[in-house]
């Protein structure tokens, strides 16, 4: 069907002068549009005929039939629009790989089902089948041609978003040009099928002879990042692997167990969001021998209680014994309290071996009120203790979190159960008191990268006593969570307050030096055209330009009288240019040996204003004395028309000189110390330091958006710590990371892609804990979809 396709053409048309890489890539691209469309459709055409003639029914044959007629009638229309659709793929590509937020058109989010319709959800299976259907075909081709075409685009590493050529990028130009046609659902539902099956092949015949030609040309393919178990990251060619590297996304991270419910459908959970599961039961009754409020029986202790007194009894956690697999672990004595409780004997059984596929949750966790609820009802509630297991499974597998706070992620997982019967609307309600408290307690849990970090005990204590009781109690709705979350929030507030107090310091230390910096960058833009700038040596400009125009702005932003030259700073500036002339102070050395005793002691009066550091004027100081005896040495007396003042309106005669750097503001020493600013890399022949106990993210070439509340890995010192972003300046230049012992990191954002750059900064995952565990239980039910069309 494919193999008739000719090796594309050797870069015709020719490119224009001057063409990049990638642009030469694209245009033999889009050369190839109109032709391959025209085979895919063709061969769309021949498997609707097969399916025709295999029809059994009337309505079979007549569907079948005008599938195929529409096809052959619109394959002019669609091969001529195809070349354009892939144009504007390829800059909607180029789009999303600058802004790093975004997110491919073959994901869908959980919090989005609630805003589809069913077409919506319809087309999103049938765009995630088409997907499957080309990668199939592909798979393993595209990790040598991903390796060859970075090579050819002179990247470091492969960077499979870079290529111009991926899948996704063809399969979005076809779905476009369809949906351009106006078709019914059924039709476009029985043409993507057979289209999505022969662009795979074409493209896989596109990319086996793409590949031949860039190593023909003697391209030599680079090498994958690899992201090891270890958080260490090294780099492989694809050669050296049996696996196709490059294909696992974020989204795969934290997959629930293999095989899942086959009644977990992308449909489905968009109505459980919605809920259309009606007639809910009352909350279960607690299992037997239960015990009131948490009270596992007479004679036993609470979860809370165990904890406290096996906890409060030592100076330190105990030793928490890695686990040897995901599943079979050593239970510390904290967490063996659990398995005394009926509530959750189950649960615990489950951290012995895996939830067997296609079990959900047990019936019995429904309680008995199950038996009375109607059918809707009961695939609601088995829908609902289905998508609490699959969430806790995910977040229990999160790399981000250490395992102890894995593991009280699973001891709630009963109560959230309990929820979700009597409460629904913790699936659809983002703000909901038990998904704030389970982000929450995950989110605050980042601060730490191992369990034996400073303040972790602590955190794991507070968690034992307040949250620990859900795990045994009768949960009724999400007034528990609530008041566990608020008991939680106050006693976080307790340990965070000197936190807060260094982080508002250092908050307010940058405002000011961003806001005299940006002041000063006026300040810069008004005085560089003063008449004399171009006659003065560059390291004077700079110095004008740099701190004296920092000194104007401290000045202005410090004064309460209202006066244009607070300080008198500004009349310094013409005076200084004027006495850095000789030609022009030869003739008037009686005026300058009495501006002398004024002028350098005013101004280190003004640099002492924003500390700026005496070693770092030394250059122009002695410069300026050597331009002041200069005027003192015979030489020509000029016209006294050469003395100032002189008119502030004249026009420079050079170019106008260097104003001040935008991108690197001056913080003051006392500002720094405020907000443990940053200036400098570590040297580069410093010892590296060990490595972080949880994985780091690969590295990549340019740093990504970043946003307040991430958590980065950050060395200092040769150490890594965790922080966390907690504020960006205004203008973008300034960062601060607050770490949980309250240190605050703050850098400029030329350091901050610099430490990126060298592995000494690595950001986890910017998406939320929750957000992604209730993501990937989204991607799971859309590969339930999608299978079962298959």
């Amino acid at each position: 069907m494919a193999s008739h396709l000719p090796p594309p053409p050797a870069l015709a048309p020719p490119a224009p002068p001057g063409a990049g890489p990638r642009e030469r890539i694209v245009q033999d691209l889009l050369a190839e549009a109109r032709p391959l469309l025209e085979r895919v459709a063709d061969a769309a055409r021949t498997a609707l005929q097969a399916r025709l003639d295999q029809a059994r029914t009337p309505g079979e044959h007549q569907a079948f039939q005008a599938a195929r007629q529409q096809l052959m009638r619109l394959t002019p229309v669609m091969a001529e629009r195809y070349p354009e659709a892939l144009r504007q793929a390829l800059g909607q590509d180029n789009a999303q790989a600058q802004d790093k937020g975004s997110r491919s058109l073959f994901s869908i989010h959980f919090d989005e089902l609630e805003l589809m319709d069913e077409t919506a959800v319809n087309e999103s299976v049938e765009r995630a089948r088409a997907r499957q259907l080309v990668m199939t075909a592909v798979e393993a081709p595209l990790a040598d041609l991903d390796a060859l075409v970075c090579a050819a685009l002179a990247l470091p590493r492969v960077q499979p978003e870079a290529n111009p050529l991926r899948p996704d990028i063809f399969l979005q130009a076809l779905q476009t040009v369809v949906s351009q046609m106006q078709l019914g659902a059924q039709v476009r539902h029985d043409w993507m099928g057979p289209m999505a099956h022969a662009l795979g092949q074409e493209l896989r015949t596109l990319y086996l002879a793409r590949i031949e030609q860039l190593k023909q040309g003697g391209v030599q393919p680079v090498g994958y990042a690899m992201r090891q178990t270890d958080g260490q990251v090294i780099y492989v060619s694809p050669a050296s692997s049996d696996a196709s590297p490059g294909f696992a996304s974020d989204n795969d991270r934290s997959t629930a167990a293999s095989g899942a419910d086959p009644l977990l459908t992308l449909d489905r959970l968009r109505r459980l969001l919605l809920g259309e599961f009606s007639a809910q039961p009352a909350p279960p009754e607690p299992p037997a021998g239960a015990g009131a409020a948490g009270a596992p029986g007479a004679d036993s202790e609470t979860f809370a209680d165990r904890f406290a007194r096996e906890f409060d009894a030592a100076d330190a956690l105990p030793q928490l014994d890695a686990p040897a697999t995901d599943f079979a672990m050593t239970v510390p004595a904290a967490f063996e309290a659990l398995q005394e409780m009926n509530q959750v004997g189950q649960m615990m059984e489950r951290l012995g071996s895996p939830r067997p596929a296609g079990s959900p949750a047990s019936a019995a966790s429904a309680g008995a009120g199950a038996g009375a609820a109607t059918p809707s009802a009961r695939l609601g509630q088995t829908l609902s203790m289905e998508v609490v297991a699959l969430m806790v499974d995910n977040i229990a597998r999160d790399s981000r979190l250490l395992w102890p706070v894995q593991q009280f992620i699973r001891a709630l997982e009963p109560a959230l159960m309990q929820l979700v019967l009597a409460d629904p609307r913790f699936f659809s309600n983002k703000d909901h008191p038990a998904r704030r408290l389970l982000q929450d307690i995950t989110d605050q849990s980042l601060a730490f990268n191992s369990p034996e970090a400073p303040g972790f005990q602590s955190f794991m204590r507070s968690l034992m006593n307040i949250a620990g009781p859900l795990a045994s109690d009768t949960v009724e709705g999400p007034d528990d969570f609530e008041r566990v979350l608020a008991q939680l929030h106050a006693k976080w507030a307790e340990k965070n307050q000197t936190r807060q107090q260094d982080q508002l310091r250092a908050i307010e230390a940058l405002q000011h030096a961003e806001q005299r910096h940006a002041l000063a960058a006026h300040i810069a833009r008004e005085i560089a055209p003063t008449p004399g700038m171009d006659k003065v040596p560059e390291p004077i400009v700079r110095f004008l330009l740099g701190p004296w125009a920092q000194v104007l702005a401290q000045a202005q932003l410090a004064d309460t009288t209202g006066s244009s030259d607070p300080g008198r700073y500004q009349e310094l500036v013409e005076a200084l240019l004027w006495s850095a002339q000789p030609e022009l102070t030869r003739g008037h050395t009686g005026q300058l040996a009495r501006l002398l005793p004024k002028l350098l002691p005013k101004l280190r009066e003004g640099l002492a204003t924003i500390d700026y550091p005496p070693d770092r004027t030394e250059e122009v100081f002695g410069l300026l004395m050597e331009l002041h005896q200069q005027a003192f040495r015979p030489g020509p007396r000029l016209p006294a028309q050469s003395a100032p003042p002189v008119p502030r309106d004249a026009a420079p005669s050079a170019p106008q000189p260097p104003l001040l750097d935008d991108d690197t503001p001056w913080v003051a020493p006392a500002e720094a110390r405020d907000s443990g600013y940053m200036d400098l890399v570590e040297p580069a022949g410093a010892e590296p330091p060990q490595p972080l106990p949880a994985p780091a993210m690969p590295v990549a070439a340019a740093l990504p958006s970043l946003a307040i509340g991430t958590w980065v890995n950050l060395r200092v010192a040769g150490e890594w710590q965790r922080t966390q972003l907690s504020w960006i300046g205004s203008q973008g230049t300034l960062f601060l990371f607050t770490a949980a012992n309250g240190r605050t990191q703050s850098m400029t954002l030329r350091l901050l892609e610099r430490l990126f750059q060298q592995g000494a900064l690595q950001i986890l995952s910017k998406q939320a804990v929750v957000d992604g565990a209730l993501d990937a239980v989204a991607q799971l039910a859309m590969r339930n979809s999608v299978e079962s069309q298959l």
